[in-house]
């Protein structure tokens, strides 16, 4: 029988306008044993990682009680979102709520497409190729005991959860949810969004040492890694790709697309066609590009607004 546990919060933010969301920190304990495929645990055990909890900050509006909003989905009203944050596995923090990365989980509460959202601090990786305890699967097993944590600790239904990542993030949803189609462990989310997502690895092959630890360069090309190479396993969830024309990512994202729905994904992919070179990937975490594109930031946020309406009343 698997064992439950109670949650225990910290609160991180006060005196927000209430139309402003706030933060807590809770403590996710790591994934048992028996959710862990054999295939995974040798590699994990291949690689020196040890899996222990992990911390993740909530994301709710001010004025919301944070138990209710769960209670809530638990019962069919609203969205729980799991969130990972960008940074190429080497930068970021779920608990720097000032950072550009915390726009994203800011804006799903603030435009009510999520009722709260969980941001999950994982391991980021050293670029030093000999410390592999710090590599994949570590940040996969992180993301499944977070999403463990909601469907199992706090009973919220998978058909509530939406799981979003940006950038590397988005790369880590993708490796979480062919995990879960692979290893049947829990049921999938009700849908996914991938914010240009990083998802061929092989095209950064030099730089992603620290991810691969014990693994070979020729390993780059797998489907944890650059699942723009691979056609995804039955029954993906519906899919939101968003992401920017002028990125460098987007002949791997475009990849990406295709290779889902030529599985026979459910997949919306919208571009954002006017925003520099510079700023076009991950856009939504500049405040820059929400001040010099305004309209392309809006239409994103309604995009995704409208995405998740459809996937409530589907």
């Amino acid at each position: 029988m698997r064992r439950t546990e109670s949650s225990h919060f910290l609160s991180t933010s006060t005196n927000a306008p209430a139309s402003e969301a706030v933060t807590q920190v809770d403590n996710i304990h790591a994934v048992p044993a028996d959710f862990i495929s054999d295939e995974m645990s040798t590699w994990a055990s291949e690689a020196g990682v040890v899996l222990s909890s992990v911390d993740g900050v909530w994301w709710y509006l001010k004025g919301d009680d944070q138990g209710n909003e769960l209670a809530q989905a638990q019962y069919g009203e609203g969205y729980v979102g799991l969130q990972f944050h960008g940074g190429g596995y080497t930068l970021g923090s779920a608990k720097d709520v000032r950072s550009g990365f915390a726009r994203i989980p800011r804006g799903l509460v603030e435009r009510r497409i999520c009722s709260c959202v969980l941001s999950l601090e994982y391991t980021l990786v050293t670029r030093e190729s000999d410390d592999t305890k710090r590599s994949f699967p570590l940040q996969i097993l992180e993301a499944l005991s977070a999403y463990r944590h909601l469907v199992d600790i706090l009973k919220i239904p998978s058909h509530r959860i939406i799981i979003i990542g940006d950038s590397a993030g988005a790369h880590l949803v993708i490796a979480l949810q062919r995990y879960l189609l692979e290893s049947k462990c829990m049921p999938s989310p009700q849908g996914l969004i991938l914010l240009s997502p990083w998802c061929d690895l092989s095209a950064d092959a030099d730089h992603v040492q620290g991810l691969l630890g014990p693994k070979s360069a020729q390993d780059v090309t797998t489907p944890y890694f650059s699942p723009a190479l691979h056609s995804p396993p039955p029954q993906w969830p519906p899919t939101m790709v968003y992401s920017g024309t002028q990125e460098a990512f987007a002949p791997s994202i475009t990849a990406l697309v295709l290779k889902l729905k030529n599985a026979g994904a459910e997949v919306a992919f919208y571009e954002a066609p006017h925003i520099l070179p510079r700023y076009s990937h991950d856009f939504l975490i500049f405040a820059t590009v929400e001040g010099a594109w305004p309209d392309e930031v809006r239409e994103c946020w309604a995009r995704i607004k409208t995405w998740a309406d459809a996937l409530r009343s589907a």
